[in-house]
């Protein structure tokens, strides 16, 4: 029979239960975080420089999807990201992987990509999916509100080729909407 160590054999102190419940906690925390497809500090630099953000609003990323909304503190969109006034000239930014913003008065995002999709199917398909993969990551309150900016002309649809994901600049209420799926 193993002699053990008699430091075993005594019983936890409240300090030493502390410290174990903290320890699994954070190892808990890692593990959530390591089964997320994306990260919040992550997602805000991706777009901050396109748009002036506030406050996140809501973010919820597991392993399949993620969808966050954010505040914007000013309409205009930067040169940082490729803006375009007509559907052919932000398919061929797309095409070069370039990020593109669909500032095309009086298209809603939706209708944008329904163009994008006459035009080219594949690629219609390809941002009509990252639009719709971060839904099921959204909380259901934030589905209607995302909804009716994807139907709202005064809104902008961007797309990041290379990232996969759409954000969709909700002028009208000065919020963005985040939403990426996985892709295979």
């Amino acid at each position: 029979m193993p002699i053990l160590p008699e430091i075993l054999l005594v019983p936890l102190s409240r300090p030493r239960r502390l410290l174990r419940t903290l320890t699994g906690v954070l190892v808990g925390s890692a593990l959530m975080a390591a089964c997320s497809l994306d990260q919040e500090e992550k997602v805000r630099s991706q777009i901050q420089d396109w748009v002036k953000l506030g406050e996140t609003y809501y973010f919820f990323s597991r392993v399949n999807c993620t969808a966050a909304l954010f505040e914007v503190k000013a309409s205009r969109i930067t040169s940082m990201v490729k803006k375009v006034r007509d559907v052919d000239t932000g398919m061929r930014a797309i095409t070069e992987g370039k990020p593109v913003a669909f500032e095309i008065s009086g298209m809603s995002p939706t209708v944008v990509t329904e163009q994008i999709m006459t035009r080219d199917l594949p690629l219609g398909l390809g941002v009509l999916s990252s639009g719709t993969g971060g839904k099921d990551c959204m909380a259901v309150e934030m589905e209607d509100a995302y909804f009716n900016a994807l139907l709202d002309p005064t809104s902008v649809l961007i797309f990041d080729p290379e990232a996969k994901f759409t954000a969709i600049f909700d002028r009208r209420n000065m919020r963005l909407f985040y939403s990426r799926g996985r892709t295979h």
